[in-house]
């Protein structure tokens, strides 16, 4: 496939070039709007120029030629967002400044802890210095104290730590910069030639399954990749957290039923998913029933949507907490009639949130929540801790809270059909066919945050249709917990 591109690459392409050539292949053909995943009053770059108070001084511009870089760099010492190019590869460094003994390279990082996979792009922007002439002998980084609670007004000498060492895999401070440089090696004149050729040559044959397209964080560009809906239900591809499965792909293996049962790794996923396969469906009748004996009425459904803040916006707000707007509650008393209650508003609604949510759930009974742990009860402590005065109270509503995602997630209940995902919008589909998440407006959490971000600057007539939009979808996630409860119900009934 030839595909004309502009002549400059930047070093990023280098980084994805390394990754996965699909990546870049991916990445060039849907140029996709860009959505911050965190919620930013006013750009990063505005904020940590305060804190250098660089407000005043030169700042370079997309095109810039070296020769306006450089010009600029050398009439005041320092540059903010300068632009430079080596072999039509171009870079921008975020702070680079004079020093006693060559520059100095600054890189502020949205994060708590940059890691030190992040020298190797600083070690390919300090070899293009150095072709122009510029040594940089010192690396810092800027990032995010943790730790740091708003007051009143933003503080940045508390926000914003500086160090010249990155971060381990564990989140300690350990090496040098200069250390993590020296450990990276690479031929640069290469690496820039082959990317160039792979962009001007982007494959067109059918890519291969390897660790990396699911690694951590599932590939963004996995499903234009992979066409998942080609395989049958029990594909050994959806075998969770198998080290094996591309391997037995690879060797003709084609249902998980097929696989060695010495070769699976243990976990109990891992059995249901092989159990499903030879029986059409695992269901584990006695653990389910025992789980749902826990369960006292009256039962409640909880869903939340918030938007993450990395700086923090308000007062008792640490980096990256996050800021609930909508809540939706399904409660079902002893008759099982089902009522409906829910909470929407923007800005810092924190406290209205908390004193709505405290009046409208239930006093008794148990509250049916979907991954609960990283999610609504995490929120609530975290409330908790910003308004002390109703600690006990939301102590009292997470303290009642089961994770409904548990039978799934320990594999109690496998259908093959959930192609080893446990997700509530995977798991509904299995439950019922009369209410789907694609007859939404918006059909995930995301789609939800993005549509709340838009929120306050619409007009009214726009609100509407986004506060509705909103609304309807977390009522669905707290409709679908009451549809898969009673699925569970069923099957321990039947069984």
């Amino acid at each position: 496939m030839i595909l004309k591109v502009n002549k400059m690459i930047h070093v990023t392409d280098l980084l994805h070039f390394e990754r996965c050539p699909y990546f870049i292949k991916n990445q060039r053909e849907k140029q996709e709007e860009f959505q911050g995943y965190y919620h930013m009053l006013e750009p990063f770059s505005k904020t940590w120029m305060r804190y250098f108070h660089l407000e005043d001084a030169p700042c370079g511009h997309t095109g810039d030629s070296n020769n306006t870089s450089l010009e600029l760099l050398h009439k005041n010492g320092i540059l903010v967002q300068g632009r430079f190019s080596y072999k039509d590869c171009r870079t921008r460094i975020p702070i680079l400044k004079q020093i006693a003994d060559g520059y100095e390279a600054i890189y502020p990082y949205l994060s708590a802890f940059p890691k030190e996979k992040e020298a190797r792009m600083m070690k390919v922007n300090k070899e293009i210095l150095a072709h122009l002439g510029i040594s940089i002998t010192k690396h810092k980084i800027l990032y995010l104290n943790k730790d740091y609670v708003r007051q009143d007004d933003l503080d940045l000498n508390q926000l914003f730590l500086v160090s010249d060492c990155l971060f381990n895999r564990r989140n300690n401070l350990h090496l040098s910069i200069d250390a993590c440089m020296e450990k990276e090696t690479f031929d640069l004149d290469s690496w820039i030639e082959q990317t160039e050729a792979l962009l001007q040559n982007l494959p067109n044959h059918k890519p291969e399954r390897n660790k990396r397209c699911t690694q951590g964080r599932r590939c963004p560009f996995y499903e234009s990749c992979f066409d998942d809906s080609t395989l049958p239900d029990d594909s050994i591809a959806f075998l969770t957290t198998s080290s094996k499965k591309l391997q037995a792909l690879e060797s003709g293996i084609e249902h998980v039923s097929q696989l060695d049962p010495k070769l699976l790794e243990g976990f109990r996923l891992q059995y249901a998913q092989y159990m499903a396969s030879k029986n059409g469906l695992f269901i584990d009748h006695v653990a389910i029933k025992t789980w749902l004996e826990k369960l006292q009425e009256p039962i409640s459904y909880l869903d939340f949507e918030w938007d993450t803040f990395a700086i923090p916006p308000y007062k008792n707000m640490k980096p990256f907490d996050v800021l609930c707007f909508q809540y939706s509650l399904h409660v079902e008393d002893e008759d099982q009639n089902l009522t409906h209650l829910d909470f929407f508003d923007y800005g810092d609604c924190r406290e209205a949130f908390i004193q709505s949510l405290i009046a409208s759930v239930p006093k008794t009974g148990s509250i049916l929540v979907y991954n609960m742990e990283g999610a609504e009860k995490l929120r609530l402590i975290q409330l908790g801790e910003q308004f002390p005065q109703y600690a006990d109270d939301l102590a009292q509503i997470y303290d009642r809270m089961i994770d409904l995602s548990k039978p799934f997630e320990c594999g109690l209940y496998y259908d093959n059909r959930m192609h080893g995902h446990y997700s509530l919008k995977n798991i509904l589909p299995i439950f019922t066919d009369s209410v789907s998440y694609n007859q939404l407006s918006i059909k995930d959490g995301l789609n939800a945050v993005y549509a709340y971000r838009n929120f306050e600057k619409a007009d009214e007539q726009k609100r509407s249709i986004i506060r509705q939009n909103i609304r309807t979808y977390c009522q669905m996630d707290t409709y679908a917990e009451y549809v898969v409860y009673h699925g569970l119900l069923k099957a321990v009934k039947e069984g």
